[in-house]
């Protein structure tokens, strides 16, 4: 009986401390389930994949076109460039040609010379202009 009452100690400081005294049993271990894939969502999964295709494929197109349309504005302003450069280089020799100075110097090497007192016409502005002043210029400059 001494063995019955140590179990009978025993079994009460095991339900004092929340411990269960029920033999273990085994656990049965969940079998995975293979999974099966229906028509529908393979169904699915084509499309899918074919939605991402045909994305991939307008991503493709779209970044091809970009690049051409950037390709086509850097050969404009390579151009532009040009054309301005050119621009500028006619200004400055337009400036140059149109200068009073340099206008003088060639008519001067030329032959020219500056006219005398009788040779001058004075026009004003409010008055008519002789009939045949044209004429008269032309008269003028080759006797």
């Amino acid at each position: 009986m001494i063995a019955a009452e140590q179990w009978y100690q025993h079994q009460e400081n095991y339900q004092k401390y929340g411990l269960d005294m029920k033999p273990r049993t085994e656990r049965k271990k969940p079998v995975p389930q293979k999974r099966v894939f229906t028509g529908k969502d393979k169904m699915r999964f084509l499309a899918l994949i074919v939605v991402m295709g045909v994305i991939c494929v307008g991503m493709i197109i779209t970044t091809a076109f970009a690049a051409s349309i950037q390709y086509n504005t850097n050969t404009l302003i390579k151009e532009n460039h040009v054309i301005q450069t050119e621009i500028e280089n006619l200004e400055v020799k337009l400036h140059a040609a149109t200068n009073v100075e340099a206008l003088e110097t060639k008519a001067v090497a030329q032959g020219m010379v500056y006219p005398a007192a009788g040779q001058v016409v004075h026009l004003s502005a409010g008055g008519e202009t002789p009939d045949g002043f044209a004429q008269m210029m032309k008269n003028q400059a080759y006797n």
